[in-house]
C-alpha cells in the first residue's frame, strides 16, 4: 500500500510540473520569467533582481556625450541592435540592391523617429528629461537605501513602494522603445518576397529574458514528464526541488519580509505550499519510486545491474 502511495505522489507532483511546463509553451505571451524575478522580495532578491537584463533601464537610457560635448540620451542599444537585424537579414535571404536601399531608408527613419522619442521636435514633446530626473531619483533612491540601516517594518514599505514606482515609470519608455522595435521589424519583414518569407523570421537573436523563460518552461515541462514515466526519477526529483527552492528564496513567506503573500494565496508561516512539495520531491529522491511503475526499472535492470555486478567482482579480485 505505501509503494502505491508513493506513486501516486510521484505521479501528481509529475503532473503539476508538466501542466505548468506545457501551459507555458502553448501560452508564451502569458508568460515571462522576468516578470517574476521583478517581484522578489527578501535577502535574495538582488540576486534575481541580477538575472532581469537592464532591470531599471540605466543601460538602455544613460545619457551619452554627442559630438558638441552635450549630454543627450542617443538609445544606442536599441540602434545597435537594429542595424544587427538589419545585417542578419541582408546576410540570411539576401536582399536585392531595390531591397537594401527600402531596408537602409527604414533604419534611418526609425533611427530618426528614436531620436525624436528623446529630444522632440517642434510637433512632439521629447522624453529626455523626464529620463534624466528619473535617473537621478534613482540614484537618490539607491544611495538612501544603502546608507539607512533602518530594518523598520515602515521603512520596508517605503522602500519597496518606492521601488515598484520607479520600475513602473521605466518601464512606460522601455514599452514605448520595444514597440518601435517591433514595429522597425514588421517593416522589414513587409520588404520580403514570399519566397525570403518562406525560408523563416528575421533573426532577432536571443535575449537574457527569451533564454530564462527557455530554461523555466522547458525544465518544468522535462521535470514533470520524468516523474509521471519514472525515468531518471531521482535526478528529476532533485531538479524540481531545486526550482522549489529558487522560488521560495524570491518569494519567502517569512514574517519579517515585505509585502506580505496577498491573502487570496493563502496565510503561510515559514511553510508554505512550495515547502511542502519540495521536501515532497527529496523524499522521493531518496526512494527507488521510479522504478516502482516506471521506466527506472528497464534502467535499473539493462544498465545498473550490469555495472554493479561489474564493479563488484572487481572488487572481489582485489
Amino acid at each position: 500500500m505505501a509503494v502505491v502511495a508513493l506513486v501516486a505522489l510521484r505521479v501528481s507532483i509529475g503532473w503539476h510540473f508538466f501542466y505548468e511546463g506545457v501551459w507555458k509553451i502553448a501560452h508564451p505571451e502569458r508568460f515571462s520569467a522576468t516578470s517574476f524575478f521583478t517581484v522578489a522580495k527578501g535577502p535574495a532578491a538582488p540576486l534575481f533582481y541580477a538575472m532581469v537584463y537592464d532591470i531599471d533601464g540605466r543601460q538602455r537610457l544613460t545619457p551619452e556625450k554627442n559630438d558638441k560635448g552635450e549630454k543627450v540620451i542617443t538609445g544606442r542599444v536599441y540602434l545597435e541592435a537594429w542595424q544587427g537585424q538589419l545585417d542578419a537579414a541582408i546576410k540570411k535571404y539576401p536582399f536585392n540592391d531595390e531591397q537594401r536601399k527600402r531596408a537602409t531608408e527604414i533604419f534611418d527613419r526609425y533611427a530618426k523617429s528614436l531620436k525624436v522619442y528623446f529630444e522632440g521636435n517642434r510637433e512632439v514633446e521629447g522624453h529626455q528629461e523626464a529620463i534624466e530626473a528619473y535617473l537621478g531619483s534613482l540614484d537618490r533612491f539607491e544611495e538612501a537605501r544603502r546608507a539607512d540601516g533602518n530594518n523598520a517594518l515602515h521603512q520596508r514599505k517605503r522602500n519597496w513602494d518606492k521601488q515598484q514606482k520607479l520600475r513602473a515609470e521605466v518601464n512606460v519608455w522601455l514599452g514605448d522603445l520595444d514597440a518601435m522595435g517591433d514595429e522597425y521589424r514588421s517593416a522589414l519583414w513587409s520588404i520580403l518576397s514570399d519566397d525570403q518569407k518562406a525560408e523563416g523570421p528575421i533573426p532577432v537573436g536571443s535575449t537574457r529574458s527569451d533564454l530564462m523563460d527557455f530554461a523555466v518552461t522547458w525544465g518544468l515541462t522535462a521535470i514533470g514528464l520524468c516523474m509521471i514515466v519514472g525515468l531518471c526519477n531521482r535526478l528529476a526529483c532533485l531538479g524540481g526541488a531545486a526550482f522549489l527552492v529558487s522560488v521560495l528564496l524570491s518569494q519567502p513567506p517569512w514574517p519579517t519580509v515585505y509585502p506580505p503573500a496577498p491573502e487570496v494565496v493563502g496565510h503561510a508561516l515559514i511553510v508554505d505550499r512550495n515547502f511542502v512539495e519540495m521536501m515532497a520531491m527529496l523524499v522521493l529522491a531518496c526512494l527507488p519510486v521510479g522504478r516502482w511503475g516506471g521506466l527506472d526499472a528497464f534502467l535499473h535492470r539493462w544498465i545498473g545491474q550490469p555495472l554493479k555486478k561489474k564493479y563488484c567482482s572487481r572488487k572481489d579480485d582485489e
